[in-house]
């Protein structure tokens, strides 16, 4: 090879290399900026909270700041169809959960994305059961009151959710189709004005999420009687669970992951699913997800698309048989 040929042979070998290295330095400098979390619900919220207590651990791990952006509507649909359209390049993630991963995509019409082709799994965050409430009004004092309320009441005793679609709209849904039990469903924008309706005793029941739930609970206007999971909270360790007083093969979750778009580079989904895992193990964390009701809960990624299957596997068929759908 003469002189000439092996110095352009060189300069191209340089040209291959020079990206690779440069995106090498890219990853050890990661995070060179701050990091969004993109919250597809109102502030405030159960997610909300939950978004921000990660945050603010993740932030002190990765020495950067970690935003927290809501961007709520349409259950969900349009702050996690923004995440989807994000540049995968670690910056932005979606704090996502059975509604925007599993309900809304087979209730709304024209979602813009999909919810397993658009996102690579980070890891799950929490989870935790959801608590059966009724209001002050209601004269039901223990969960087996209430279900005799239900059972002679049929659909002229109402049940108030979060709105179409939400996780306490499907979970009394599944309820019902369980114990053969009617009632109606009257749906609310959000769970506090859900909460304001049952304490003032405008509808009769709710399944909600106990962190929404603690501090009505707390001004006696609602009464807790039971639990969702397979085990008893430690939130109401008096509660039983519905499983515990015979509503067999029940039980409903509300929880929480991370998620970032498709084709994000798969060493920065094990970086970030990797600082995940540390931040959860936090004890002061893993205190605060205690105190509003949840449980910190690290699945890896794999682990987290097995579980979403599985539960798509459970909640979409309901969906269809129960007719939900909007536009």
């Amino acid at each position: 090879m003469s002189f000439r040929h092996t110095i352009a042979a060189l300069c191209a070998a340089g040209a291959v290399l020079a990206p690779l290295a440069a995106g090498a330095a890219g990853d050890a400098a990661y995070p060179a900026r701050p990091i969004t979390f993109i919250v597809p619900f109102p502030a405030g919220g159960v997610i909300d909270a939950t978004a921000r207590m990660l945050a603010e651990k993740l932030q002190v791990q990765l020495k950067t700041p970690v935003l927290v952006d809501n961007r709520p509507g349409a259950g969900g649909t349009i702050g996690t169809a923004l995440a989807a359209r994000a540049a995968p390049d670690g910056y932005t993630f979606l704090i996502g959960d059975a509604a925007t991963q599993i309900y809304s995509p087979a209730i709304f019409k024209n979602v813009k994305y999909d919810p397993v082709k658009s996102f690579a799994p980070i890891g799950q965050i929490s989870y935790g059961p959801l608590v059966v409430l009724v209001g002050q009004r209601n004269p039901a004092k223990s969960i087996a009151e209430l279900m005799e309320e239900i059972k002679a009441g049929g659909e002229k005793i109402d049940y108030a959710s979060n709105g179409n679609g939400s996780t306490p709209h499907l979970a009394t849904e599944m309820f019902k189709q369980v114990t053969g039990f009617k009632s109606t469903h009257i749906p609310f924008n959000g769970g506090p004005a859900a909460m304001t309706a049952l304490g003032a005793g405008d509808v009769a029941y709710s399944i909600n999420h106990i962190p929404l739930a603690m501090s009505i609970i707390a001004t006696s206007r609602v009464k807790p009687v039971a639990t969702t999971g397979a085990k008893r909270s430690p939130v109401f360790p008096d509660l039983p669970t519905l499983g515990e007083i015979g509503v067999k093969g029940y039980d409903a979750y509300s929880w929480i992951g991370l998620f970032a778009p498709a084709d994000l580079p798969a060493a920065l989904q094990q970086r970030m699913s990797a600082e995940l895992r540390t931040a959860l193990q936090d004890p002061e964390l893993q205190k605060k997800m205690a105190a509003q009701g949840d449980e910190a809960l690290y699945r890896n990624p794999d682990e987290l698309r097995r579980y979403v299957a599985a539960e798509s596997a459970r909640w979409v068929p309901l969906i269809h048989s129960t007719g939900i759908a909007l536009n």
